[in-house]
């Protein structure tokens, strides 16, 4: 009898097992569409025989647990080049509003108010005496100055959204991280029961997917089922316990932030080491410089270099991103690109203008003139002398040298031809006149964003590879899960055949046995 009623057990743990089958595959079919979710399976065996006599009898199937199907190097190979591209967007990004500002190649660029400052110093050269033409000359260069100062306000107005971003993305990374040490004390847990709390581990996994592309990271599994993540040597998370980042400014004069690990005491708190990832991306666009107004970290020139004659030999008036005194920042190296060429033009038209005479016989006038006489000639520093407002202010226009005839032209002649000097720019050891200088700036520019462009095109096609091959391995398959539904249920209906086959057995041992003949 002890064989009959064990194969009570039989059927019954076969029923069990098909009913847990059905479950999780309902579960499968219902997040079919829900982001990040892994398929479950059921990882079954047979169940320890039981002894009788010298023979062992089987009594059924049991559970050992309900398995993702997940291949985890693909996760660490997703992550790994997660951060690259959160690296190149964030770059790419900021490239586009650049590009934006400056208005190149369009005919609103600073290019083209270079080109018709120029112009109009040309026809006030054939009609110096021209009242008319020297409104025009006026005109133009209010339009250049206030090229020049929307660009600079522009590029500080970017740098302090791409600051307020920066404390966006450290408080995203510290909320990443304490919810990942609390999802590790719910798995801890539910490990420690023998139990595998799949939901929990694909709602981590989904979050260090998203902390890998803010910062890079590094990523230990224990035995308890936590896991410790660290950033640039720290840990960020440690079990159940984190250590927060802050956003604190990275000088005693800067207005901006960079990212710190938290201490007690605000003067001990180290740097995050970054690596790579969408934070070291606006870090290193914005620039991690103090950007208060004339850091020349921040491409601003020197106030004290103002001799005309000694720019081109002076490095601060080189522009080669590549350098090692260079800037560090794409926006602080196209300060210093911007500032040298306002610097020098300003200075330039100074020093011809000034060796002129005005038509009411005025000389030594300034033609520019800085806002705030502490800082260099720069973008958001520049103005036309106030001395050339009003009808009477045309009069002091000098086109003419001093001592000229009214028709004289040499001062406007030499302004113009200063745009064609092919020795007041040097970028790394080319010279060049203004044009190729500017151009030579646009065209880094564009480099710049064609390869950030490039890097972002190439990370996206090669993580959607990735991800194409994860989901190939634990993406639910709705054909397969019917499969499967049609399988237990089969199953299930056997066993439960089973199971009414044995009642009739018994029932006929019982009841029947012994009564014929009666």
């Amino acid at each position: 009898m002890g064989s009959s009623f064990a194969s009570y057990e039989i059927a019954r743990s076969g029923l069990y097992v098909s009913q847990r089958g059905l479950f999780i595959t309902g579960h499968n079919i219902s997040n079919v569409n829900t982001p990040g979710y892994v398929r479950q399976h059921l990882v079954t065996s047979e169940s320890r025989p039981i002894a009788l006599g010298s023979f062992q009898i089987g009594i059924g199937v049991s559970v050992d647990q309900t398995r993702q199907i997940r291949n985890q190097f693909l996760d660490i190979l997703y992550r790994d080049e997660s951060h690259l591209l959160g690296y190149a967007e964030a770059q790419s990004a900021v490239i586009e509003d650049v590009q934006a500002i400056l208005g190149e190649p369009f005919s609103m660029g600073l290019g083209n108010a270079i080109d018709q400052f120029f112009q109009s110093w040309h026809e006030l050269s054939k009609e110096p005496d021209s009242l008319a033409v020297r409104a025009l000359v006026r005109e133009r260069a209010t339009v250049l100055v206030n090229m020049i100062n929307h660009i600079g306000a522009q590029l500080d107005k970017l740098q302090e959204d791409m600051n307020a971003e920066i404390k966006l993305t450290i408080d995203m990374i510290n909320d990443i991280a304490f919810k990942i040490s609390e999802l590790n004390v719910k798995i801890a847990g539910v490990d420690g029961t023998g139990d595998i709390p799949n939901d929990w581990l694909d709602e981590r996994n989904n979050l260090l997917d998203e902390l890998s592309k803010l910062v890079d990271i590094d990523v230990i599994e224990k035995s308890n089922g936590m896991v410790d993540v660290s950033v640039g040597g720290v840990l960020l998370v440690n079990g159940s316990k984190t250590t927060e980042m802050v956003a604190d400014y990275n000088g005693p004069q800067s207005r901006f932030v960079t990212a710190k690990w938290k201490k007690d005491n605000p003067d001990e708190q180290p740097l995050v080491k970054l690596e790579s990832g969408t934070l070291k991306g606006l870090l290193d666009a914005r620039g991690n410089v103090q950007g208060f107004r004339g850091s020349i970290e921040n491409g601003s020139l020197p106030r004290e270099v103002d001799d005309v004659d000694h720019d081109i030999a002076t490095d601060l008036y080189v522009f080669d991103p590549d350098a090692d005194d260079a800037p560090k920042g794409i926006i602080p190296n196209l300060r210093r690109g911007l500032n040298i060429l306002v610097n020098v033009l300003a200075r330039k038209v100074n020093q011809i203008h000034s060796q002129g005479s005005g038509l009411d016989g005025s000389t030594d006038n300034l033609f520019f003139t800085k806002i705030d006489d502490s800082l260099a000639f720069e973008i958001g520093n520049i103005q036309i002398n106030p001395v050339f407002n009003g009808d009477e202010g045309l009069n002091k226009i000098a086109a003419a040298r001093i001592g000229g005839s009214a028709g004289d032209n040499t001062i406007a002649q030499q302004i113009i031809d200063l745009r064609r000097n092919n020795s007041l720019f040097r970028t790394k050891n080319l010279l060049l006149n203004m044009d190729g200088y500017y151009n030579a700036l646009i065209t880094w520019i564009g480099s710049v964003g064609q390869e950030s462009e490039r890097i972002v095109q190439n990370q996206t096609i090669l993580m959607t590879q990735i991800q194409n091959k994860k989901e190939a391995i634990s993406g639910v398959s709705m054909d397969e899960e019917m499969t499967n539904i049609m399988k237990y249920q089969h199953a299930y209906n056997a066993s439960a055949r089973m199971i009414n086959l044995l009642d009739e057995m018994i029932d006929q041992i019982i009841n029947r046995m012994g009564v014929v003949g009666r």
